[in-house]
């Protein structure tokens, strides 16, 4: 049985299940005896498994999220605070690497001139004094 076919055995539905039981793109390719790379050109090449896939990680995002917060929530003591804390930090990194969008930190700004026009630079000259008391028309 070629790589290809392990995967078509499983499907979509197997893929997302294993992505929502915490299961990585590379834990789930290694099951199935092929690549990450191949798993993800296989999700890739059709837009069901695409959009399927995307859902798939981005409820596994929100459970590593809630998972972040119990962790916290059931700690009893301050060394199991601790621990309970860089299990969180890590558990939300994990789920901004597969939910960028919902639990990412890049942030896009658009900005535009006026009525929505690019915005315009106009040449500004001014005279910048240096502490020695120097005058420098070039800035």
């Amino acid at each position: 049985m070629s790589r290809k076919s392990k995967i078509d055995a499983i499907g979509i539905d197997g893929v997302c299940a294993r992505i929502l039981d915490g299961m990585s793109m590379t834990a789930i390719a290694e099951e199935v005896g092929a690549t990450a790379g191949m798993l993800v050109t296989w999700i890739a090449k059709d837009e069901e498994r695409s959009t399927r896939a995307r859902e798939a990680r981005a409820e596994a995002a929100k459970l590593w999220d809630e998972k972040a917060t119990k962790t916290i929530e059931d700690a009893r003591d301050p060394f199991e605070l601790a621990k309970a804390k860089e299990l969180a930090h890590h558990y939300r990194w994990r789920a901004s690497k597969i939910a960028p969008k919902d639990y990412g930190d890049k942030i896009t700004a658009e900005h535009t001139g006026k009525d929505g026009a690019p915005i315009q630079y106009e040449a500004i000259k001014r005279v910048i004094v240096d502490p020695s008391g120097t005058a420098d028309t070039n800035a």
